[in-house]
């Protein structure tokens, strides 16, 4: 990538890392902000992720659940789903990918750290993942959020530094 088109693009991420909070308080009072926020994440001119899964580990009660997750093969054909949040709430209830992640639970990874990898590749395989990263970041009340994802391209490593404060957003979301 030429460097034009290098700032370009980390122009266009941050522009929309910046609107997020502002489409988030428009849809603040529906219990899934967070399907939201990742369909934006993963969308193509942001972190360009074909699949992401959104996970949170609860220590205190010993569990690990699945939030949300968005697959391009199942994507709302919405322009924009923020102006159409009812009809995309109800696509992700369909969602046969987002009700897998959903359906993630079992113990917490803190009492056991040493087979985080190992967990994390076993949840990717049955999530149906091929070429799976994952990151992990801290969330309030001392909860651990993961995402596990696929790129669309995986040599795009132009955004993988703002990964994680667009991932941070996710934080701010209310998890039912």
């Amino acid at each position: 990538m030429k460097q034009d088109e290098l700032l370009a693009r980390h122009h266009e991420v941050l522009k929309r890392l910046s609107w997020l909070p502002r489409k988030m308080i428009a849809v603040h009072g529906q219990d899934n902000v967070t399907e939201f926020v990742l369909h934006e994440l993963c969308d193509a001119q942001c972190f360009n992720l074909d699949r992401a899964a959104f996970i949170v580990d609860n220590a205190d009660f010993n569990c690990l659940k699945g939030v949300t997750g968005i697959s391009r093969s199942e994507a709302m054909k919405e322009p924009n789903i923020w102006q159409a949040s009812d009809r995309f709430s109800a696509h992700m209830q369909k969602s046969a990918f987002n009700q897998k992640v959903r359906g993630i639970n079992r113990s917490s990874l803190k009492k056991d750290v040493s087979a985080q990898k190992d967990v994390i590749a076993m949840l990717a395989y049955d999530l149906g993942f091929k070429n799976h990263n994952f990151c992990s970041w801290d969330l309030k009340h001392a909860n651990q959020g993961y995402l596990v994802f696929e790129k669309v391209d995986n040599d795009d490593v132009v955004n993988d530094e703002h990964l994680l404060n667009g991932l941070s957003l996710l934080s701010h979301c209310p998890i039912f």
